[in-house]
């Protein structure tokens, strides 16, 4: 039942790969609905879930989900550091590219629907706010791995991505809620309406999501992708790293509601967008792609494995 549900998830990701090899959908096309996924379907998401299911004190007792994501890439981030030292690579660029997917992985449109569809509609703002955590550690310790720990301070700026700053928006908007008390019925219906109309919007974020990063892989041919070094960034990234990580959780007593959901994000394959910020930072975006691809491959096997055994 399980493996249904998680298969059930990568069903958008393998019509998106269909689509992109018979041509149905552009490359152009993937990049420009990206760039709207991001910056409007995502965003809606992020302020209808927060606006309907949090209130300022459960922001505050939920504080450890974007602790525990930032711990996430931090643990990826040092054993990428370990690991990359006993592996060759062929130059300098696939070797950054290596560390920056051991640190960052699929934290956001890949475990909403696993989420949704194991814990329910609960838990999705729970994954939103984690995610503030795993915004900041791509655009600080992500970006310096993959500019080979050279730190610039124009990365700083992407840390006000929409996507961060619809989360700092939705915060201040529940902290108002709880303080001003509105009686006004057409201010009431106004925003229900409002509510209702992010809602709606955000609910296409996740099919379309799964459905453009399927069209993305299509992109990617499977040649050399079984070389040792994949194969082995793959054990590190869907094996070695998630048990670091879900020892730590229970070594530090993460409540169980939290746990759930950081464990789902501690288990994810390696992020999408390293493919598009390998390309941004000239770094090897080849490998990012190839490694993309094996990881979301392998992932059908390990993710039911350790929502079995975790659950």
């Amino acid at each position: 039942m399980l493996l249904i549900k998680i298969f059930s998830v990568f069903l958008p990701i393998i019509i998106g790969i269909f689509a992109r090899k018979k041509g149905i959908i552009s490359s152009c096309t993937i990049k420009e609905i990206s760039v709207v996924i991001t910056k409007v379907f995502y965003p809606c998401l992020i302020l209808s879930s927060f606006l309907k299911n949090f209130n300022s004190s459960d922001l505050i007792s939920n504080f450890l989900l974007p602790v525990g994501t930032i711990l996430i890439m931090f643990c990826g981030y040092i054993i990428g550091v370990v690991f990359s030292k006993f592996l060759s690579f062929e130059n300098e660029k696939e070797k950054n590219v290596f560390h920056f997917q051991c640190t960052i992985n699929n934290y956001s449109f890949l475990p909403l629907p696993i989420i949704f569809f194991i814990y329910g509609e609960k838990y999705i703002p729970m994954l939103i706010l984690s995610t503030f955590g795993s915004e900041i550690s791509v655009w600080t310790i992500g970006i310096l791995a993959l500019t080979g720990n050279k730190f610039e301070k124009k990365a700083l700026k992407n840390l006000l991505s929409i996507p961060m700053i619809s989360i700092l928006v939705s915060v201040i908007l529940i902290f108002l809620k709880d303080i001003i008390i509105i009686e006004n019925k057409i201010l009431l219906e106004s925003g229900n309406a409002v509510l209702n109309f992010l809602n709606l919007m955000g609910n296409a974020t996740v099919p379309i999501a799964l459905f453009i990063a399927g069209a993305k892989m299509g992109e990617i041919e499977l040649k050399n992708i079984f070389l040792f070094k994949y194969l082995f960034f793959s054990f590190l990234r869907l094996i070695l790293i998630p048990i670091t990580c879900i020892f730590l959780f229970y070594l530090f007593s993460f409540p169980e509601e939290i746990k759930k959901v950081l464990v789902v994000v501690a288990i994810m394959p390696t992020a999408i967008a390293s493919i598009v910020l390998s390309e941004v930072f000239e770094s090897d975006s080849k490998f990012a792609a190839e490694t993309v691809l094996l990881t979301h491959l392998f992932s059908l096997l390990t993710i039911p494995f350790f929502l079995f055994i975790f659950r």
